[in-house]
């Protein structure tokens, strides 16, 4: 009877902690879907990831780049791009981890430059010229995302493409 009685309050020691947790918190190592923003030195942006398990994710994104304005001509310019995120933690003390990442994908920018040129009166018409370019890149980038709950990160990265380089912060939301 003794044995029995023991063996019984020895599996509810064991099982009263996973009782206790919540049935809502995700497996570190699940798939989750997650979509986020992000804010840089010259771009505004969107992406949508499926974070594979805890240290594999891939990402869509999509980023709106300021436009530019000079005389007589403007400048707009967007990308389109999907990567693969490595990501590795790192724990010091009683912090709670963050994990530092790096990431390679490719990029489709569009450009597309207008041109008003005034003309001469009586002399040369006033034109307008719009020329569009379409560019396909590798892109590499690296950076540090934090958890601040099981649904909240941050990050801070930064992309190269090309010669290109851009430094952004984001925030993401997982499902």
């Amino acid at each position: 009877m003794k044995r029995i009685l023991t063996v019984t309050l020895l599996s509810f020691s064991f099982a009263a902690p996973a009782l206790a947790a919540p049935a809502s918190t995700p497996n570190a190592d699940a798939t989750r879907l997650y979509v986020g923003a992000q804010l840089g030195d010259s771009i505004v942006g969107a992406m949508l990831g499926l974070q594979i398990n805890r240290s594999y994710a891939l990402e869509i994104r999509y980023d709106y780049i300021d436009t530019i304005y000079q005389p007589n001509t403007t400048i707009r310019a967007s990308s389109a791009g999907i990567a693969g995120i490595g990501m590795y933690p790192v724990k010091f003390g009683d912090m709670d981890p963050f994990y530092i990442f790096a990431k390679a994908g490719y990029e489709r920018s569009k450009t597309k430059s207008t041109t008003n040129d005034p003309g001469i009166p009586g002399l040369f018409p006033a034109t307008t010229t719009v020329t569009t370019t379409f560019r396909k890149r590798v892109v590499v980038g690296a950076g540090v995302q934090y958890d601040f709950s099981a649904d909240v990160s941050g990050r801070i990265g930064m992309n190269a493409v090309g010669t290109d380089h851009s430094v952004y912060l984001a925030a993401i939301y997982k499902f």
